[in-house]
């Protein structure tokens, strides 16, 4: 899948996997049929590189946030722009819907974690907290958003109270992108650091250190049943699997360049996005008993 003309830098299934969605470096976001592997739409409205893109719940919006310093949301179904979310002061790295779609969360430069209103449009809260460079974030079913930072902590935020609940250290370098399981109790973070982290959402511990990568991981995602866990590990050229259970890399999926984003559908199939020359996204099938996958 080869229809963008920059690197690919962060892709989302929809939560029905029916779609996916592609932000990059060449300022848009597409939108791709996952099973005719045809790209049905080119959302083009943001003037500067695109570093994220999320369905909300009911995959009826989608959200992208771009070095523009804005957020916008689009219509799923008629692919229009119907908000852009100004307020960041630098660029924006990450957005993350709520499990209710009421909410979207985003990160940015200027450090700020910020969260909208989707039905009115408007930033309800700014969360402050983070010494640098705000980069990941995502919201679990419980309503925690975990931000990560160029500080090097990944920082828990009540978002009904809006307070830092808890700071996790354990990275020794950047934290770049996190993810949470569906329900909730566990989060993974990556990191300049060649690692990712695992922390129990319970003790709020970290419980594991992955550290297979030889360079930088960056986006993550778990599989549906959160047996899995994938990351992208940029100069490596490949995203690898885990097992959560075992901690064992089961899984080796090699990519034409640098590989910046990884993301698992619902019915287990992982797509991997990257690469500044011949930019492309992979699809790849996966089967649980044998512990591989085929593109």
């Amino acid at each position: 899948m080869k229809e963008h003309s920059d690197a690919v830098t962060e892709c989302a299934f929809s939560n029905d996997r029916r779609l996916l969605a592609t932000a990059s470096n060449d300022r848009t976001v597409r939108l791709w049929d996952v099973d005719s592997h045809q790209c049905i739409a080119t959302l083009n409205d943001h003037t500067h590189f695109v570093t994220s893109c999320k369905f909300s719940p009911h995959d009826t919006l989608a959200a992208s946030a771009s070095y523009d310093e804005t957020v916008r949301l689009w219509d799923v179904k008629s692919h229009r722009c119907i908000a852009t979310l100004n307020g960041h002061m630098h660029y924006v790295n990450s957005c993350a819907f709520s499990s209710d779609g009421a909410v979207l969360a985003s990160v940015g430069i200027d450090l700020a974690v910020r969260l909208w209103n989707t039905s009115a449009f408007i930033n309800v809260a700014t969360l402050q907290g983070h010494k640098n460079s705000a980069y990941g974030c995502d919201i679990s079913r419980y309503g925690i958003l975990a931000s990560t930072s160029f500080d090097k902590t990944v920082r828990l935020w009540d978002m009904n109270e809006q307070y830092c609940m808890t700071v996790l250290n354990g990275h020794t370098g950047a934290c770049i992108k996190c993810c949470f399981t569906a329900d909730g109790t566990l989060l993974a973070s990556t990191s300049s650091d060649k690692t990712v982290c695992l922390w129990d959402m319970r003790t709020r511990h970290s419980i594991a250190t992955l550290k297979d990568s030889n360079s930088d991981t960056n986006q993550c995602s778990f599989s549906s049943d959160g047996a899995w866990i994938a990351a992208a590990c940029c100069g490596d050229k490949v995203t690898r699997v885990w097992d959560v259970k075992t901690l064992r890399c089961i899984a080796t999926l090699p990519h034409d360049n640098v590989v910046f984003g990884c993301s698992f559908s619902s019915n287990g199939m992982i797509a991997t996005a990257g690469a500044y020359n011949n930019p492309s996204v992979h699809l790849w099938q996966g089967d649980h008993s044998a512990h591989s996958y085929l593109r």
